[in-house]
């Protein structure tokens, strides 16, 4: 199993927001994978199942699903729900023993009734330990009027011991001082280190007691990790200042080696927006220290705004470093894939995924099977909804598409696997010769496929 769990108008965060600089890094081509050359698309047959429906809500929108798949071939989807006016947000898992044809009745998540924020931006955190734990990590929300949107968000960590089916209590992720959190990830290492990272904006207390933006203190992002199976999680460390606010922050992990990616922010000069290109630091003694961030690639990407989306990672059986991500830089907006197979200190020439003239910011994740094929999954807007030539969150509609990487090549699908327009591509994931993607559609149901029939 593969552990790892522009636009021309500008984004608004949803909860705190942030800015930054960093050094810059050179780049080279793997020996093992050539992406100098213009990569070719082969048509192949969607070898992906029909879609089944996992969930449906009638109420609420359903965003943002995560998926995870065991050693034996056991599938755990997890997802939120809300009910308008009633109890606010709910987390529920639901599992498959057969490949997806069906699921197990949901199993909430949350201790406390409600204490999930709904968000179709950041999907909650699942991954798997030894003994039957299930690790489950999101955010909540509180409100809090003199925060921006009049809320603040903390980090809940939940472990389930019998496989999911109970989960008898959370923590909290904290840090030395107040603060909100969002655009969170989580990952295990092979030892069961467990990786969360996230952005960080400081908080205080005024002078009525409420809780307001710290401007004393710098945006951060934040790592911590936990070595006794989620009882207790190490003081954090900060990453880096001020990066990008409201773009999805991502961490991958192997054996000694931890990777975290983030959206960063370059000075670009007097009266110009701000260069936001994506970023990775890394660490090769299990996330005890780790490197200064290095871009990926110098996309020079300029924009007043934030555009939601981060750069999901894999690592392979031989250690090298996979990762897809969007930029809307110059002439060529779109999404790419890039290989390091030194540790992140250098990545390769980014090959195209999908690339025009006009490209919203959309989603596009990563997995790698058990023979180390590369799948990618993406969302393409082309054509739908209000995303012609301009781009707003929350107005996404695509269809999904999926492509294998094979000796420099993109083996692309002829057609998408989802039939109906869908609002929100959140994960995909391998394990067993299963290759698995979940995902929301218009009508706020949650839907799955598979590469085995």
């Amino acid at each position: 199993m593969n552990l790892k769990s522009v636009g021309i108008i500008a984004a608004v965060c949803a909860v705190v927001g942030i800015s930054a600089a960093f050094l810059l890094s050179g780049m080279n081509s793997l020996e093992t994978l050539d992406n100098n050359q213009e990569v070719s698309q082969i048509s192949i047959s969607n070898t992906f199942s029909e879609p089944v429906k996992i969930s449906q809500s009638v109420d609420e929108a359903q965003p943002a699903p995560n998926i995870t798949i065991s050693d034996d071939g056991k599938i755990y989807v997890l997802y939120q729900n809300s009910v308008v006016n009633e109890i606010g947000t709910n987390l529920y898992l639901k599992t498959s023993t057969n490949n997806g044809k069906t699921f197990s009745e949901p199993i909430r998540v949350n201790s406390i009734e409600g204490n999930v924020a709904l968000d179709g931006r950041v999907p909650p955190a699942i991954s798997l330990g030894e003994n039957n734990q299930v690790f489950v990590l999101w955010a909540n929300q509180t409100e809090e009027p003199e925060m921006r949107m009049g809320v603040y968000r903390q980090l809940i960590f939940a472990t389930s011991l019998d496989d999911g089916q109970t989960f008898p209590s959370s923590m909290q992720i904290k840090t030395d001082l107040p603060a909100g959190k969002y655009f969170q990830d989580m990952m295990l290492s092979n030892d069961g280190t467990i990786h969360i990272a996230w952005l960080n904006g400081p908080s205080k207390l005024n002078e009525e007691g409420n809780l307001v933006k710290d401007r004393d203190r710098p945006r951060t992002l934040e790592y911590t990790q936990s070595t006794d199976g989620g009882k207790t999680f190490e003081t954090t460390k900060s990453l880096m200042d001020d990066p990008c606010p409201c773009c999805n922050v991502q961490v991958a992990a192997g054996d000694d080696n931890v990777y975290v990616s983030w959206r960063a922010q370059f000075p670009n000069g007097e009266d110009k927006p701000a260069i936001r290109d994506m970023v990775i630091a890394s660490s090769t003694d299990n996330g005890k220290t780790f490197s200064d961030p290095v871009r990926i690639s110098e996309d020079n990407f300029e924009f007043d705004g934030c555009v939601h989306v981060g750069a999901p990672m894999e690592i392979d059986s031989k250690g090298n470093l996979h990762t897809v991500w969007y930029t809307g830089k110059e002439g060529a907006p779109g999404m790419y894939y890039s290989t390091s197979a030194d540790n992140g200190k250098t990545f390769s020439e980014p090959m195209k995924v999908l690339v025009s003239d006009w490209i919203p910011p959309q989603r596009i994740f990563l997995t790698i099977d058990d023979n180390d094929t590369v799948w990618v999954t993406w969302e393409d807007a082309t054509g739908l909804s209000t995303n012609d030539r301009t781009w707003r969150y929350g107005d996404t509609q695509a269809m999904i598409w999926t492509a294998q990487i094979h000796d420099g090549e993109l083996i692309r699908s002829e057609t998408p696997i989802n039939t109906n327009e869908s609002k929100s591509l959140t994960a995909i994931e391998s394990a067993q010769g299963i290759v698995s993607i979940v995902w929301t559609e218009k009508d706020n149901s949650i839907m799955y496929a598979s590469n085995q029939q």
